[in-house]
């Protein structure tokens, strides 16, 4: 009779290997498909996600629709298909059946997809959940015939099993189409593929989206740009990023004779210079085999590595959206919503964290029909891909609630926690390695420098809000006033020319003594081809004035606009004209014309007006002139001009210092 086995044979006799697409399908959750609501909008972001990167990759127009359909009482078809570059016939089963499998994980490029468990995950998902095998249609551009696969997942050993192959005719010339019968439920709102898709098109401007609901409800998002985001470059990892094991592998892997010809070619931001002040203070020769280098110089190298100071990483390997995209994103998405203000897109310069460059934007919406009893909306982003979960362990979203925005505006209790208002806020953070809380990439975690950035950013746009917010109450009251005297001095006038029998005054050098402000009032109309966006400048101050008047729109909106009178000026570059209105008397006005062929997409918030030549406290409807513009006008001229027409008598008015005047248009930095 054999021994009994000891206990540690028999837990050694249990112990096998455990394949990563079992883990996952055992513990699910941390992929984001812990119930059915979830586990649906994980699925359309994770097709979703690799179609715009892929359509991208391929300087491809995206063009994606989602239909999602009833397949049950508790099962819906996901169907998501793009006009991309196609998979390879041979490829289709790893890509969309083996967990761990992708061509991004090991570039050093800015992409959403990156783990290579995101589409894979929701095929196990699928299986799991109804045994039902994923249908992949692909189609190349160099093959007359799409293939049609159906595969399921092996968790044993994470990889595909072929259930069905075909070829079928398909009217794409390129594209790929994935179907899926998983447990799940459809419900609009918050966290809803619809709320996913929405932000999905602000950020992504250049695609166009298209969704079927379930009802047979069809959202379509056209593209507000056609121009496809250039592919970010995939760059060198740079020393101040690595671990002493990467390092290792790199030290063996590596096709260079010489430790110092890695450094040189394989590392960025490392100078010949810098290689060999690394290898002086890790007391390396220039000529060692990396092969050789292991144990106590290994560490002495990292060591120096990190030590001797290097040039920051490029960020080439980033695809932000641009100030420009972002303002044309927000308005194609909340056209309906029609805020009164758009604040100047931040983007903030590339910074470096831990030898991974990133970079931060922010957006700012206000007014219009936003909810302003409630806390403001927060639109999370990273590298272009909404973040609908996990809010509040976002780092996004402490950074927005620990600064102060009563400061700039908003509501906050005891100036903590989000504000509330009338204000959308978009936050976007772009890097080749975005630090994740979990797996499912819902949250950004706290991180100093990413905080810091954040925390900028969000000031430089708050700013532009608390100055809107001022003018518009100062305007507020000041067209309240003019409203007032408008109605009420012209029946005055008549009731006390009746009393005494004398024909009604002149009102104009009254009004004008009243007011003291340059009025300019903007509208846009469609007038027969056009769309004709008229500006009237009227001098209600009581001495002449040299005004220069400037317009800002998107630089494309320039080339196709007519002016009348015909500028002094124009930067294409910037999208800007500019006018001098010489010798302006009080109550003169002058009006200026910008014309746009039909079909222009262009409204009043799109056109920026600027006045130099009197003080923001004199200016109504209009920006004074930023200082940074560095346009000044020619004192000569002013005093010329107000030589030829004297003050009205009895309104002497102190002299505008125009000095001040552009001072008071820069912002100081928050950041101290």
């Amino acid at each position: 009779m054999p021994p009994a086995k000891s206990l540690a044979q028999q837990l050694a006799a249990k112990q096998r290997e455990i394949s990563v697409a079992e883990f996952f399908e055992r513990n699910r959750q941390i992929l984001g498909f812990d119930n059915p609501l979830r586990a649906l909008l994980t699925t359309v972001k994770e097709a979703v996600d690799n179609c715009l990167d892929a359509c991208e990759e391929a300087q491809v127009l995206p063009d994606i629709k989602v239909e999602i359909s009833k397949e049950g009482v508790d099962r819906l078809r996901v169907a998501v298909e793009d006009n991309g570059p196609g998979v390879l016939k041979r490829e289709i089963p790893n890509v969309f059946g083996r967990l761990l499998y992708g061509s991004r994980f090991h570039a050093n490029r800015q992409s959403r997809g990156q783990q290579g468990i995101g589409i894979s995950a929701a095929v196990l998902y699928a299986g799991l959940t109804t045994a039902r095998p994923a249908k992949v249609t692909s189609k190349v551009a160099e093959e007359e015939a799409a293939h049609v696969v159906e595969l399921l997942i092996d968790t044993q050993k994470n990889l595909p099993r072929v259930v069905s192959e075909d070829l079928v005719l398909w009217d794409r010339p390129s594209g790929t189409r994935i179907e899926l019968v998983l447990k799940a439920k459809y419900q609009r709102g918050r966290q809803s593929p619809f709320d996913y898709l929405k932000g999905t098109a602000i950020v992504n401007p250049h695609a166009r989206f298209t969704l079927v609901e379930p009802d047979g409800t069809r959202v379509t998002y056209e593209r507000a740009s056609t121009e496809v985001p250039p592919v970010p470059k995939e760059v060198a990892p740079h020393p101040y990023g690595l671990e002493l094991g990467e390092l290792a592998y790199r030290l063996k892997a590596t096709n260079q004779p010489t430790i110092l010809e890695l450094l040189q070619k394989e590392l960025a931001g490392v100078s010949p210079r810098a290689a060999r002040e690394i290898l002086d203070r890790a007391g390396l020769p220039g000529k060692t085999k990396p092969a050789e280098v292991h144990g106590e110089p290994l560490e002495k190298l990292l060591a120096a590595m990190h030590e001797v100071p290097l040039v920051a990483p490029t960020s080439e390997c980033l695809s932000p959206i641009g100030p420009m995209l972002i303002k044309r994103g927000l308005r194609n998405v909340l056209g309906e919503v029609r805020p009164e203000f758009y604040a100047p897109p931040v983007s903030r310069p590339p910074k470096v964290r831990g030898g991974f460059p990133f970079l931060v934007e922010v957006g700012l919406v206000y007014g219009g029909a936003l909810p302003a009893d409630q806390p403001i909306q927060l639109l999370r982003f990273a590298n272009r891909v909404p973040l609908l979960f996990q809010q509040g362990a976002c780092a996004v979203t402490n950074a927005v609630q620990n600064l102060d925005w009563r400061r700039y505006g908003l509501d906050q209790k005891g100036g903590q926690g989000l504000p509330s208002g009338p204000c959308l806020l978009l936050v976007h953070v772009a890097s080749t390695k975005i630090p994740f809380t979990s797996e499912a990439k819902e949250a950004i975690a706290e991180d100093p420098e990413i905080d810091k950035e954040i925390t900028l950013a969000l000031q430089a746009a708050a700013r532009h809000l608390r100055t809107h917010i001022s003018r518009r109450t100062r305007r507020d009251l000041a067209g309240e006033k003019f409203a007032i005297i408008l109605k009420i001095l012209p029946k005055l006038a008549e009731k006390t020319s009746s009393l005494v029998h004398k024909p009604v005054p002149d009102l104009t050098p009254v009004i004008t003594r009243i007011m003291d402000v340059v009025n300019v009032e903007t509208t846009v109309a469609p007038v027969g081809d056009t769309i004709r966006a008229g500006t009237d400048v009227t001098n209600y101050t009581p001495r002449a004035r040299v005004l220069e008047v400037f317009v800002e729109m998107p630089p494309e909106l320039l080339p196709k606009a007519q002016h009348r009178p015909a500028p002094e000026g124009t930067d294409t570059e910037l999208g800007r004209a500019w006018w001098t209105l010489e010798k302006l008397p009080p109550s003169g006005k002058v009006s200026i014309e910008v014309t746009f062929p039909k079909g222009t997409e262009v409204e009043a918030s799109d056109l920026s007006w600027y006045i130099a030549g009197v003080d923001e406290a004199h200016l109504l409807g209009a920006e004074p002139l930023p200082g940074d513009w560095d346009v000044r006008l020619p004192r000569a001229v002013i005093e010329a001009a107000e030589a030829g027409l004297e003050p009205l008598p009895g309104t002497e008015e102190a002299e505008v210092d125009y000095d001040a005047a552009e001072g008071s248009a820069r912002v100081e930095d928050d950041e101290g």
